[in-house]
Order: structure tokens, then C-alpha cells, then sequence
């Protein structure tokens, strides 16, 4: 069974002149599959606005029109600024797909390493990416895939990322995402594969079923179930209002099929719009799924955070707690957020 287990611990402390003790509750929290550590603190959410802060919209409308000048993603400069690839990988060179335009990464961090992006769609709001433009890009995501798995079967490891403006690791405005494919796993990944493999192999169940059912008997992080995607606010973040889709079958992305894509679509729009009306502007998201070896044991999941506003000196939201600790600090409960959520994806 799926447990969600969690320690707490009490600080004491008096102002001065007070003769009254407050106490501060901090809750660890333990992820079940890997035994990675998140921490909530309940008094840290009077902070949110201090550690978030609120998006400076002329700063972000100034960044775009300074960005837009020489922006190499932009049409018409994207088809004379960016490769192409090899014929026998893309007989066209790149994939269009009505809005959307896939090309290898200039600056590639592993054996295939793609650029998405809408060259006609310099700066996006986080709810203005659209599940029309999301379906186009993941159809060229699909339509990759497919030429990768068949023209380079090493690649065996394949995910789809997204750095959402500079607080996020975005080195460019314009919105784009990245297609990366391994022959093995990164080392998170890694992680999370091998514990679902051991989880399948003690129990001969698929923990990401189980996970979907424990949530939904739960109801307390439980959103909703999407087609063939289960949404959810994990137990144990790895960030910010972190949201979970949880595909009911494919093992990778390999195995997504249109219908799929277009499921996933929707509901990342969903996601991202939440975002957007929460003032959140900037975020990451990953799917991926197993290797193509590791299979029973695996399912797809999308993975979504947001990371601090845009506006000038933004503050860094990964410090000693994560680079060094390894714990990830929660200041929004996943109970809250799901709460908060879960009508959307009613609608």
C-alpha cells in the first residue's frame, strides 16, 4: 500500500516583552516511491508574497520588446537561423505542424537534443498557451519520436521539457520546449525508474496505479482524471504548486498515441491558466516515462512547477535546502492547491 508518511517538528520562540511562547510546526514530508524529502512549513505561507513576489508587467513587456528585435525563433529569421537535421532522421530538414516548428538545439546536451517552438508567437502568457498551439507541438513531439525510435533505437530514454522565462532557466523570451532523448536515464530519472521497478517487482503491481487510486480514495490532493490522465497535487513536491499528470497506461512517450497528446494538451492548458491567474509567471514542466526496457513498472507523467515571478532582481528560489540538502521547500500544502484546482478540470 501507498504510504504517506511524514515527521514534524516544533520550534519555540518568544518576541521581546512577550511573555508568551509561539510555536512553529515544520512537517517533512516523504515521497513513497524514492524516499526524497520535501518540507512544509504552516507559517511560511504569511511569506508567500515576500518569497514569490508579484510580476512587474512592464518589466516583462519591456524584456519581450528588447528580446524581439533579434530573436532567432521569431518567422521569417527561424528558418534561415536554425539547422536542420540529417535527411535520414527528417527528410524535411525540420517538422512543421501548422503553428508549431521543431529543429535540433544549436547547443545539444545529449545525443538528440530538439527545439519546439511557434515562430509567430514571441511571448506567451502562461494561459495563452493554448491547447491548440500545446496539440501542435506535441504532435511534432509524437511525429519525433516516432523517426527517433526507428532511425536511432539506442535512444532508449526520451522527455519533454519546457524552461519558462529566465527564472526558470529560460536563456531566451521567446516560449519554446526541448525534446531529449538518452540512451540511459538521467540521474533523477534514474532514480524514479529503478524505484518503480523494484515497487512492480515486490509487489507485481504498477505503484503509478496505485498512487492514482490511494490519491483518489484520499480526495485531499486528488483533481481529477482527464481522459486517460490522472491529475494530481503530489504528497511530496519537487517544487512550487507542483501539479501531476499520471497517464493510465503508456510506459513512454514513446507509447503515446493523438488522442493522448490532445488529452495532455488540455490539461496542461488547464494547469498553466490556474498559473497565469494566480500570478505566476514563470514555470518548468517534464514527462517522461520509463526506457523503453523498463516497462511494467513505468507509466508517463507530466511534472509542472512554478518558479519565482518575473521582475527586476527576482530572487532565486533554490538555495542550500535543495542544491545541498536535497529537500525541496513547500510554502503552498499540495492539499491546498488541489483544492484550489480541482473545479477546472470540471469544466
Amino acid at each position: 500500500m501507498i504510504q504517506f508518511n511524514k515527521r514534524e517538528e516544533k520550534t519555540l520562540f518568544c518576541f521581546p516583552g512577550e511573555d508568551r511562547r509561539r510555536t512553529c510546526v515544520t512537517e517533512y514530508r516523504i515521497d513513497p516511491l524514492t524516499g526524497r524529502t520535501s518540507v512544509i512549513c504552516d507559517s511560511l505561507l504569511k511569506k508567500y508574497a515576500v518569497l514569490y513576489g508579484q510580476s512587474d508587467i512592464q518589466f516583462i513587456n519591456n524584456l519581450v520588446e528588447e528580446s524581439r528585435q533579434n530573436c532567432f525563433f521569431c518567422a521569417p529569421t527561424v528558418y534561415t537561423a536554425t539547422p536542420e537535421y540529417p535527411e535520414c532522421l527528417c527528410p524535411t530538414g525540420r517538422l512543421e505542424k501548422e503553428s508549431a516548428i521543431l529543429f535540433p538545439n544549436l547547443f545539444p546536451t545529449a545525443a538528440v537534443h530538439a527545439v519546439l517552438t511557434w515562430p509567430d508567437y514571441h511571448y506567451l502568457t502562461p494561459d495563452q498557451f493554448s491547447p491548440i498551439l500545446l496539440q501542435d507541438a506535441f504532435e511534432l513531439t509524437s511525429q519525433f519520436a516516432e523517426s527517433v525510435n526507428k532511425n536511432i533505437p539506442d535512444i532508449s530514454f526520451l522527455s519533454l521539457n519546457c524552461n519558462y522565462m529566465p527564472p526558470a532557466g529560460g536563456s531566451i523570451i521567446h516560449p519554446h520546449l526541448q525534446i531529449v532523448g538518452t540512451a540511459k536515464p538521467p540521474y533523477f530519472p534514474h532514480q524514479t525508474i529503478q524505484a518503480a521497478d523494484k515497487w512492480y517487482n515486490n509487489t507485481k503491481t504498477n505503484y503509478w496505479d496505485a498512487l492514482c487510486k490511494a490519491e483518489q480514495n484520499t480526495e485531499k490532493r486528488w483533481i481529477s482524471k482527464f481522459g486517460t490522465w490522472s491529475w494530481i497535487a503530489p504528497w511530496c513536491p519537487m517544487g512550487a504548486n507542483e501539479i501531476m499528470g499520471i497517464h493510465e497506461s503508456a510506459a513512454t512517450i514513446y507509447d503515446l498515441n493523438e488522442s493522448d497528446w490532445n488529452e495532455l494538451a488540455n490539461g496542461v492548458h488547464k494547469v498553466l491558466s490556474y498559473y497565469s491567474e494566480k500570478d505566476c509567471s514563470s514555470f518548468n514542466f517534464f514527462l517522461c516515462g520509463g526506457t523503453k526496457k523498463d516497462r511494467n513498472g513505468q507509466r508517463c507523467v507530466m511534472r509542472m512547477i512554478t518558479r519565482q515571478n518575473l521582475r527586476p532582481g527576482y530572487r532565486n528560489d533554490e538555495y542550500f535546502l535543495q542544491k545541498f540538502h536535497g529537500i525541496e521547500l513547500i510554502v503552498r500544502t499540495p492539499e491546498l492547491l488541489a483544492d484550489d484546482l480541482s473545479e477546472r478540470f470540471q469544466q
